[in-house]
């Protein structure tokens, strides 16, 4: 009797709980688990690991403010960090304050976590722009970000992007040095422009026109066949860029191309041709 009335027992309790059943439902806990583990979403990598500098900063910090500041000082901190994944790091405990858990002032945190402040405003400016560029140039080099930092404090990130876009798509290979010398050519932004639409109309032109070594410049009569000259050019260039399947050539690779197909001892041909184009030019004349 006792043992009957121990049996409803249990099976009352398993009843209650659902597993009168035992292994069919175990079966199904176990499936429910795997289910949730696999359906867990990946855990965030590169800058999107890095907490965001765009929450609103509080009077005091909260658990979530403590926890993002150790992951940003871990960033900072990290060898294996990059350079935009530390720049957005210290973006956030900058806007955020998240150094006030530990430090004075934000110039305390830096010294104490070994960043200059000139190392950290770099940064700082050119994470933003890697966000932007990563997801078209995943191999996106530190050098490429660097060399457009100018365009960024100038004209805006969305103007550096955009300078980036025109150089992938003239040069067959984009190097730091290229942008660069292109930069350096910018005259900068005047007032009331587009930053993004003067920067596009400032790098065609750099790209495309001849450089100008002030040889028939002035008051002489070569003006206007140095007009004509550029002008041909431009135009060649546009056609060699279509028969390459490519965007745009610019003049620098053109002259660059041009100059070492002249210099090719093993290859004369370019030589070749052109001494018969000058003796041609030379009898006409």
């Amino acid at each position: 009797m006792t043992t009957t009335d121990e049996t409803t027992t249990d099976e009352t309790t398993a009843d209650r709980f659902g597993l009168s059943d035992r292994p069919r439902r175990a079966s199904g806990l176990a499936g429910l688990a795997r289910k949730k583990k696999g359906s867990e979403a990946p855990a965030p990598e590169g800058l999107d690991a890095i907490p965001d500098p765009a929450i609103a900063y509080r009077d005091s910090l909260t658990d979530v403010d403590l926890v993002d500041l150790d992951l940003c000082e871990k960033a900072v901190r990290s060898h294996h960090a990059t350079f935009w994944e530390t720049g957005k790091a210290l973006d956030a405990v900058a806007l955020r304050h998240l150094y006030r858990a530990r430090y004075a002032t934000f110039d305390a945190l830096l010294e104490d976590w070994d960043v200059t402040l000139a190392d950290s405003s770099r940064m700082r400016r050119g994470w933003p722009l890697a966000a932007r560029l990563l997801p078209d140039v995943p191999k996106l080099s530190r050098s490429h970000v660097e060399a457009l930092l100018p365009v960024v404090k100038r004209y805006g990130v969305d103007a550096a992007v955009t300078l980036h876009a025109m150089l992938r798509e003239a040069l067959p290979k984009v190097t730091a040095k290229d942008i660069t010398a292109v930069v350096r050519e910018l005259p900068g932004l005047s007032e009331a422009a587009d930053p993004t639409d003067a920067i596009r109309h400032q790098a065609e032109k750099i790209l495309t026109e001849p450089e100008q070594d002030g040889e028939g410049q002035g008051a002489g009569g070569g003006d206007a066949d140095d007009t004509a000259l550029r002008q041909a050019v431009r135009q060649r260039a546009r056609q060699m860029a279509d028969e390459l399947k490519r965007g745009r050539m610019s003049h620098q690779e053109l002259t660059r191309t041009l100059t070492a197909a002249f210099a090719d001892i093993d290859d004369p041909r370019v030589y070749q041709a052109l001494i018969r184009w000058i003796k041609g030019r030379e009898s006409k004349g």
